[in-house]
């Protein structure tokens, strides 16, 4: 026997899917350059906040990449800097579904194109210091990402997320092999051009004292995007 569909019940499921994959409400306004504000909170839930946070960033957290790996885009996506609030009705979604939407909102908002490929690159890889980590659980659950030029603290975050701000801070991929689970409140402290008398030393040593971390340089594939059209949306 043949089955057959009615033509509004085939769009009505298609309407549904599209509709999962995207914010109901999402509001994009320029950030103010003279104003010293910076907050994320990475794409969970079906919610997305930042305030200050620069294009390449956006990138990173929709399609869940580090800085390095981003080919191709233009040099205003790293200097200026967006606020956006993005939400669901639904808070049900996993931070997976969730990309899906902040993807959604760039492709949409930002009329962005982009491929993938695959490249040999020069990398690190994060793992467990001698003596063992040194890391605090989590207190909450929401959580919240601060990045400076030589600090960072991430609260209710995973060993992942931090590899990603670590790889910016490097300039090169960051790979956690640390096998570590959990989400943990982690604050790490470095000095750029470490001396004698500098307190933390280099982003290394910091890891290292501090985490009970360490990045050991290795050769690995890696893939990357590439962006192939990009604009700067419209505020509202």
């Amino acid at each position: 026997m043949r089955r057959t569909f009615q033509a509004p019940l085939l769009i009505a499921a298609i309407s549904a899917a599209l509709h999962a994959q995207s914010f109901d409400v999402a509001s994009i306004h320029p950030h103010a350059p003279d104003d010293a504000r910076y907050l994320v909170r990475p794409p969970t839930a079906g919610h997305f906040t930042a305030v200050g946070a620069a294009g390449r960033l956006l990138l990173m957290l929709a399609f869940d990449v580090q800085d390095s790996q981003i080919i191709g885009a233009p040099a205003w996506l790293a200097d200026e800097k967006w606020d956006i609030e993005a939400k669901s009705d639904n808070d049900r979604h996993s931070p997976e579904e969730t990309r899906r939407m902040l993807q959604s909102l760039l492709e949409q908002r930002f009329s962005l194109k982009l491929h993938r490929e695959t490249e040999q690159r020069s990398v690190y890889t994060l793992t467990v210091a001698k003596g063992g980590p040194r890391l605090k659980p989590a207190k909450g659950t929401k959580t919240t990402l601060q990045a400076g030029a030589n600090s960072l603290y991430l609260q209710a975050g995973d060993i992942a997320a931090m590899a990603g701000v670590l790889a910016k801070a490097v300039g090169r991929p960051v790979i956690d092999r640390t096998g570590i689970a959990g989400i943990y409140d982690i604050s790490v402290q470095w000095d750029d051009t470490p001396t004698a008398d500098s307190d933390r030393g280099s982003i290394f040593t910091a890891l290292t004292e501090q985490l009970g971390l360490r990045l050991e340089p290795r050769k690995e594939p890696v893939e990357v995007i590439v962006v192939d059209r990009i604009e700067r949306p419209s505020a509202n």
